[in-house]
């Protein structure tokens, strides 16, 4: 068996399509791939590929992203979708793969990757390519009773279907607040919640025609257990009124479609955090999803901020799973 690896080349899209099935027993459609790899806002995927012969075996990729570190917009990258024919594991495609691809994304500027990975993944990422890691992830989940109804007065509550200058207004007014975090600008957002191919959000937003207070975004998922609501992503003013507002609105919209269980991911003890705990949210460990991070480039003050994990601000939608 002689493995060989190399950059990804134009047409690599469908054996590495063909090869996702294989591995997570689910099918990721072409529309779907382009929209993460080719046509991410912030610049095309570093994507590194194993070969036994003519035949795929393995694959690694980040994606650049954009974070603000203490003010600064810094470039990282998000690890993800990384895969190894059941055949062929335990053969040290993974690290030599993974490898290539932190080197070509330094060659780039990249200073870090981070990533959501699940259990198989996460010892790999920490004991063979010298990842930090965080542990598990935690969800604030929630019941809302089936009768739920909103206060018709919340008139400043609206629907939207994509993000307008207003929002780069709202991250500028409350960027500062965040050590570090993907920016959350028009371009991001709609990216990310509306141009997906394959997903269906639904966005909320308190404020008028000239200025924005918040937004929030939510998903339904279907569960086998039944539906399930997602507070996918949520940015304010710092205004407990306004989350309220927001809160109110996802109720509302989650149990109008018989959806009681709401869950979101947010960090402990912050503004957001502590409004949700005190609207009835409990926090618990997620089974299967935790976060790491790789420095690339140096150890610099700056980045020391990135290496603890309180200062993240992270939401389901950093992930690209949700």
């Amino acid at each position: 068996m002689k493995i060989s690896s190399r950059s990804y080349e134009s047409g690599d899209e469908y054996p590495i399509l063909d090869l996702f099935k294989q591995v997570f027993k689910r099918e990721m459609s072409l529309e779907f791939w382009r929209w993460r790899f080719v046509n991410n806002p912030f610049g095309k995927a570093v994507i590194r590929l194993s070969f036994d012969a003519s035949k795929l075996v393995g694959h690694y990729a980040v994606i650049p992203m954009n974070v603000q570190v203490q003010g600064k917009s810094t470039k990282a990258a998000l690890s993800m979708t990384t895969m190894v024919h059941q055949d062929y594991r335990g053969s040290g495609i993974f690290t030599n793969l993974a490898q290539e691809s932190y080197k070509a994304a330094a060659e780039r500027g990249t200073e870090f990757v981070f990533a959501f990975p699940n259990e198989n993944s996460y010892y790999p990422f920490i004991k063979m390519l010298g990842w930090k890691g965080f542990g598990k992830m935690s969800i604030l989940e929630k019941d809302v009773e089936t009768n739920y109804t909103e206060n018709a007065s919340e008139i400043d509550v609206h629907q939207i279907e994509r993000f307008d200058s207003r929002t780069d207004l709202l991250w500028d007014k409350v960027k500062q607040r965040y050590p570090v975090i993907v920016p959350r600008t028009r371009q991001f957002l709609n990216w990310r919640f509306v141009q997906s191919p394959d997903e269906t959000y639904t966005k909320f937003v308190v404020g008028n025609n000239e200025e924005l207070l918040g937004y929030v975004v939510l998903k339904v998922y279907v569960a086998p257990t039944g539906g399930k609501g997602h507070i996918v992503d949520m940015l304010t003013v710092e205004d407990e009124a306004v989350v309220r507002k927001l809160l109110r609105r996802t109720y509302s919209y989650f149990t109008a479609q018989g959806i009681n269980n709401i869950s979101c991911w947010c960090q402990d003890n912050s503004f957001y955090a502590h409004i949700l705990e005190a609207e009835g949210f409990s926090r618990k460990e997620m089974e299967g999803t935790y976060f790491g991070i790789k420095i690339l480039d140096g150890r610099s003050d700056l980045l020391k901020s990135v290496e603890s994990f309180p200062n993240w601000f992270l939401s389901m939608g950093d992930s690209d799973v949700f």
